[in-house]
C-alpha cells in the first residue's frame, strides 16, 4: 500500500459510527401484560418489546395481504434436525385485517414472536419479546 492509500483508508475507518451493531435497543414496554403487534410481509411490529413474567396475553393483527400467525418460541434457534421450543398455542392464521390473541405463561428471558407460516420467519417476520421480573 502507498502513502495516500493508507491515509484514505484511515479516514474511511475513522468516519464509521462507533456505536454500531451494539447500540442500545429501545423496548415498546406493555406493562399490562397484554402485548399487541401487527404482521404484514415480513414484519412483526413492534420489533422490541418488554413485559413482565406472568400471564401475557399475545393480540396479532394482519395489516399485510398474506395470511399470518403469531406464536412464542425460544430466543435462539435451534442448531440442525433440533425442534424449536414453542410456548403456549399459536394463534389461528389471520387473514388480511384479522386479528386474534392468544395467552403464554412466560418466566423472565428472551423469547422471539414470530410467524410459523411457511418461511415466514427465515424472512424477518419475527420480533423480541424481553420478559422481566
Amino acid at each position: 500500500m502507498t502513502g495516500g492509500r493508507v491515509t484514505l483508508l484511515l479516514v474511511a475507518l475513522a468516519a464509521l459510527p462507533v456505536g454500531g451493531c451494539g447500540a442500545d435497543v429501545a423496548y415498546t414496554r406493555a406493562p399490562d401484560r397484554r402485548v399487541e403487534v401487527r404482521l404484514d410481509e415480513y414484519r412483526v411490529l413492534p420489533e422490541h418489546i418488554e413485559v413482565r413474567a406472568g400471564r401475557v396475553t399475545l393480540v396479532a393483527r394482519n395489516t399485510g395481504r398474506l395470511t399470518h400467525n403469531l406464536a412464542v418460541v425460544q430466543f435462539n434457534r435451534p442448531l440442525g434436525d433440533d425442534q424449536e421450543k414453542q410456548y403456549g398455542q399459536p394463534t389461528r392464521t389471520l387473514f388480511p385485517g384479522q386479528s386474534a390473541q392468544t395467552t403464554v405463561q412466560l418466566k423472565p428471558g428472551k423469547y422471539r414472536l414470530v410467524c410459523t407460516i411457511a418461511n415466514h420467519d427465515n424472512l424477518g417476520q419475527y420480533a423480541e419479546l424481553k420478559v422481566v421480573p
